[in-house]
């Protein structure tokens, strides 16, 4: 068991370099390769150690003593957007402009020990959440306010959970619980001007939640399982404030605070249900994340998003297949300025400040992902997972008229592939 832990960690640390990613809101869907490929799906399926930040409580259906999973997912985010502001030689003409935001690269890495027949031993660390785009390297046309078409934009967001999991359980239910250290990375950088920079690099912090979660299995072919996962608190030095002084946002004693560093992992809570029929499995969750509630977000008009996720697996001798279907309606509303002043950076430009940031820095807009997978085992104790996941094109128009680039279209489409190499001993 040592040994595994130390081969966990120093993967852990080669995949850590993550670049910015997003499905429901800034989260993943699912964990684990079979997680991916039935839609996010892992409430009240067990999927092996990776359970131990979907359900906990699975952990405890584990079949034999030690398991161990190690998986990377190759994630490709098209942003695009386009404006509608111009120069004073091209009023109306905007820029249109593809993200520069790279392909990121995904750890997860999982293991559980069976410590008696009802007690199990979890151990995750995964990228979880991010999301982020890249505006800069194009100066072609400047705004009458001098500004640099979208601001020369930079953003990106990390998250990485270590997630050490105990679950007790039987044939019949099932308890775990789950603490989580989550580190988190922000940077958001931007030009008001050629010659005005805002920002100041990459800000880090830790934070500290926990999940629990329990499973029910009324009958021997149906699993009934629910979750809940606190929040995560975390604040990102001169990131977030720095950024949205630069605008005046929050400057409207009736708006929310627009000057806080915190940045808070929303908690969240679902139920799921899986049922077996011969070879056959179908799996269904429904989750809510309380956007709404966490620091950052709700400062920025986030609505709380319900999340329907489905699967179906087929299981044969030595390998599986599946197929899925996740969605969440996009979390991030319209928040359009309701008056409109003239002269500058005025105290009602917060809307427009926040529909900049949200849909040109952290466009979080995607709604329906097609899942598929399978895996084959080349032996009891080696078999290898694989994943697909692809998220259409959506496209949304909100105004940041105020703040200088007129109607803000921004385009978003996702695809990422999974591969898993799971061992049992």
């Amino acid at each position: 068991m040592k040994k595994t832990i130390k081969l966990a960690v120093v993967a852990a640390l080669a995949l850590g370099a993550t670049s910015a990613f997003a499905t429901n809101g800034d989260h993943m869907i699912g964990l684990s390769a079979e997680s991916r490929a039935l839609g996010g799906t892992g409430i009240a399926h067990y999927m092996g150690s990776a359970n131990a930040l979907t359900n906990p409580a699975l952990l405890a259906k584990m079949k034999g003593k030690d398991e161990f999973i190690f998986a990377g997912t190759i994630f490709d985010a098209d942003v695009k957007a386009s404006t509608t502001a111009g120069s004073a030689a091209n009023p109306g003409v905007g820029v249109s402009k593809t993200s520069d935001e790279g392909i990121s690269v995904i750890p997860a890495i999982s293991l559980a020990h069976r410590i008696n027949d009802d007690l199990v031993l979890g151990l995750g660390m995964y990228g979880t959440a991010g999301m982020g785009t890249d505006w800069r390297g194009s100066r072609g046309l400047n705004n009458m306010l001098g500004k640099v078409d979208l601001y020369n934009m930079r953003s990106s967001l990390m998250l990485m959970q270590f997630a050490p999991s105990l679950a007790y359980g039987n044939e019949t239910f099932g308890i775990g619980l789950t603490a989580i250290v989550q580190y988190g990375a922000l940077s958001v950088d931007y030009d008001t001007s050629d010659t005005n920079h805002i920002g100041s690099g990459v800000s880090n912090d830790f934070g500290f939640g926990f999940q629990v979660g329990g499973y029910y299995n009324p009958i021997e072919t149906l699993t009934i399982g629910a979750v809940y996962k606190s929040a995560i608190d975390m604040e990102y030095k001169d990131q977030i404030s720095q950024a949205a002084a630069a605008f005046g946002y929050g400057s409207n004693p009736a708006a929310l605070p627009g000057k806080s560093d915190h940045l808070e992992q929303p908690a969240e809570y679902g139920v799921g249900v899986s049922y077996d029929m011969d070879a056959f499995t179908m799996t269904a969750d429904v989750k809510e994340i309380k956007w709404s509630d966490a620091k950052g977000y709700k400062d920025f008009g986030w609505d709380d998003q319900t999340v329907y996720a489905l699967g179906v697996k087929y299981t044969a001798t030595s390998y599986w297949a599946g197929i899925g279907y996740n969605y969440g309606e996009n979390p991030v509303p319209n928040n359009k300025s309701t008056a409109n002043v003239t002269g500058g950076f005025a105290p009602n430009t917060d809307g427009d400040t926040m529909n900049l940031f949200n849909y040109a820095m952290f466009p979080a807009t995607v709604e329906s992902t097609i899942t598929i997978g399978g895996g084959y085992s080349f032996s009891e104790n080696l078999a290898l997972n694989a994943a697909y996941t692809y998220s259409p094109e959506v496209s949304d128009t909100v105004s940041a008229a105020t703040v200088g680039v007129g109607d803000i279209t921004t385009k978003h489409a996702q695809q990422a592939l999974t591969l898993a190499i799971k061992f049992n001993f």
